[in-house]
């Protein structure tokens, strides 16, 4: 009798042990989710782990907002947010980029920050700032709005390595310092050419712009990065008053110019009459001097009466009606 018992026992056992792993084997572990669509369903099953797949059901978490990415390398399913919020302020990237992006990036900035920036700024541009920061200043802020023609640079404000989108070389009709093909914004040269002509009219000599000869217009980062250490080595201490640190340069905007005269140095351009009708006139055509004597505390440069900055025409007659310089208004 006591044998038949535990024959008994063993076999109702065997059979529950048996039920179980049949239910397992079939069980479906999206029966609880709430949406029914077979082709995501399957990419949920080959993409997602148990846990995974248990926390889009806790949270109900439509396949609307990851299935897009979910076959994109290095996915991860708690970030399919960001992803869409992502995606909807870039509505042109592929899944691919918008996966790359967010989680490249996300530590550092986010996807409302980086879509913001990407406005201004290459994609490489931005990931060498997180990766890299400023290796000339510890704490720098780089700018957003750094293709606007108001954006702006200095010992604290970078644009590191961007280059800007719309160089073109300088017109012809635009001279230059040996005929050097000088690289500006195409913002910049419908103004610049307005400004030589104007000066030309103005003043009295035979020379086309016045005179004018443009020495200098964008400067690229790694330009002005040899530029900064020559100067380091000639000036020491003092460097930070005559040169700009790489990212810190408003000629690697592409929108400012140095101006010089054939035959004259840099020190004397403030003493000619050129230099006297910029003062009264460059504004009209949207043109600023960023350097003066009367704000080199704040800009931590030396007068710069040669070098000329394209800011708009509105904006450049405003400062120039209440005489305020760039500075004035980015401190304020």
């Amino acid at each position: 009798m006591k044998v038949k018992r535990t024959i008994f026992v063993s076999m109702i056992l065997l059979i529950s042990v048996l039920c179980l792993s049949f239910m397992n084997v079939n069980y479906d572990k999206l029966s609880r989710y709430p949406y029914k669509n077979e082709e995501s369903n399957r990419l949920i099953r080959e993409y997602l782990t148990d846990d995974e797949i248990e926390y889009i059901i806790e949270y109900s978490i439509a396949p609307t907002t990851f299935i897009a990415y979910i076959q994109e390398r290095d996915f991860n399913i708690y970030h399919a947010a960001e992803y869409r919020d992502l995606n909807k302020l870039l509505w042109d990237e592929t899944p691919s980029n918008i996966v790359k992006m967010v989680e490249q990036t996300r530590q550092s900035l986010d996807v409302v920050t980086l879509a913001n920036y990407l406005v201004h700024y290459s994609y490489d541009e931005i990931l060498y700032w997180i990766q890299h920061g400023d290796p000339f200043v510890d704490d720098a802020i780089l700018v957003t709005n750094a293709g606007n023609t108001n954006a702006y640079v200095d010992d604290k404000h970078t644009i590191s390595t961007r280059k800007p989108f719309n160089l073109e070389v300088i017109s012809e009709e635009i001279p230059t310092v040996n005929d050097k093909r000088i690289q500006i914004d195409v913002a910049l040269q419908t103004p610049l050419k307005l400004l030589c002509t104007a000066i030309s009219e103005d003043i009295e000599t035979n020379r086309p712009c016045g005179g004018l000869l443009v020495n200098n217009g964008y400067i690229s980062y790694a330009e002005q990065e040899t530029l900064y250490k020559a100067a380091s080595e000639k000036y020491g201490d003092n460097v930070d008053m005559i040169e700009f640190k790489p990212g810190h340069s408003e000629h690697q905007l592409g929108l400012a110019v140095d101006f010089v005269l054939e035959g004259l140095d840099d020190s004397n351009f403030a003493k000619t009459e050129q230099y006297t009708w910029l003062t009264e006139n460059a504004y009209k055509y949207g043109l600023i001097q960023t350097y003066q004597a009367t704000n080199s505390q704040v800009t931590n440069k030396s007068e710069q009466s040669y070098h000329f900055r394209f800011v708009g025409f509105e904006y450049a007659r405003y400062l120039h009606e209440n005489n305020l310089t760039l500075s004035d208004m980015a401190t304020n």
